[in-house]
């Protein structure tokens, strides 16, 4: 008899660290956790089985299919920004080939059943694409249906991503087919920039403000490879595991869409400067612009209308820039740094 769980890849990435402590708070609920690499001592005693693997094994994937009774996925498992610019065949591979096999794979799991199957695929503001300064000030909080054209490759497997999981939850008809149109429950989130207090950032586009935070508890000197003047939106880490946890435990019959964006607080890297200064003795922050990577961030709405969230499944963020910095980022941060 094959065993109950909920799948998560990606695992080790602190969203899969809180995706994994938190579900295993929910009652009847067991966990099988996969990733590149062995799983972390942090999460192994909160998961059934962790199995190390590569969502392009096509056979790992026939092992799980047999093995488990899959009841929903939440597939973290990618290859970020930076690193996809410089690889952007592997990154499509990764990204959109790793994603179609976890797809197939729900949708399997779904006909065996004879049930949806709950797919949760993270999405970002790197799928939106603004032309200039002048027509990012004029959009404001844009909509999710407006400027899509990624300039990124992982913009681009993002948005098509998207545009797969929702073909396949709500148009996938065929008469020959092999899967059951309808079984399976997609849903994705377009997330902000993320600030997190016990990760170091990792060069990424949006880490100009995380880096700001995490060089100035270390007392270093930092450059923001982005203008003062420039804005996106953020949220906390907290706040993106609340809100993936809060959108997969919505009612379907709620949701009005397969792809909600969220947003929290759209300081630029000037006010996040002034925010951060009055809680260090010394903060020596700057400014050496990267042209490419400004041009990647000048492309992102400075704001998203996230309405769609709120009245769908009532999101609201704990964390405005003040109580992210009051109650989570400066202490926390503040807290990672001693214990290294």
């Amino acid at each position: 008899m094959r065993k109950p769980v909920i799948l998560i890849t990606g695992a080790n990435g602190e969203m899969g660290h809180g995706l994994i402590h938190g579900l295993s708070k929910e009652k009847n609920t067991d966990i099988l956790a996969l990733d590149l690499e062995p799983l972390s001592k942090d999460i192994k005693d909160n998961v059934l089985d962790g199995v190390q693997g590569d969502i392009l094994d096509i056979k790992l994937l026939e092992m799980l299919n047999t093995e488990y009774e899959i009841r929903a996925i939440y597939h973290l498992a990618a290859l970020l920004s930076t690193r996809a610019e410089f690889s952007p065949m592997i990154a499509h591979d990764v990204n959109v080939n790793g994603t179609l096999n976890l797809l197939k794979l729900a949708m399997e799991q779904a006909q065996s059943q004879g049930e949806k199957v709950k797919f949760f695929f993270p999405s970002s503001i790197a799928v939106y694409g603004i032309n200039s300064i002048e027509e990012k000030e004029k959009a404001g909080a844009i909509s999710e249906t407006e400027y899509l054209s990624p300039q990124t490759m992982y913009g681009c497997n993002k948005l098509y991503c998207e545009q797969l999981g929702t073909y396949f939850s709500n148009h996938y008809q065929q008469l020959s087919a092999t899967y059951s149109p309808g079984l399976l429950d997609f849903r994705s989130i377009r997330f902000p920039g993320l600030i997190s207090a016990i990760t170091m950032p990792t060069g990424g586009t949006s880490d100009f403000i995380p880096e700001m935070l995490h060089n100035a508890v270390q007392g270093k000197s930092y450059n923001s490879f982005v203008d003062a003047d420039t804005a996106i939106p953020f949220m906390t880490m907290p706040d993106a595991i609340r809100a993936i946890l809060e959108l997969m435990n919505a009612p379907q019959k709620k949701l009005n869409r397969n792809v909600y964006h969220i947003s929290a607080f759209a300081p630029t890297a000037g006010e996040f400067k002034t925010a951060i200064a009055p809680y260090f003795s010394n903060v020596n922050l700057g400014y050496d612009i990267n042209g490419k990577r400004q041009k990647i961030v000048n492309s992102w709405p400075k704001d998203v209308n996230d309405t769609s969230a709120r009245n769908d499944w009532n999101w609201s963020p704990k964390h405005n820039l003040k109580s992210a910095l009051n109650e989570y980022l400066i202490p926390c941060v503040k807290e990672f740094y001693k214990k290294k």
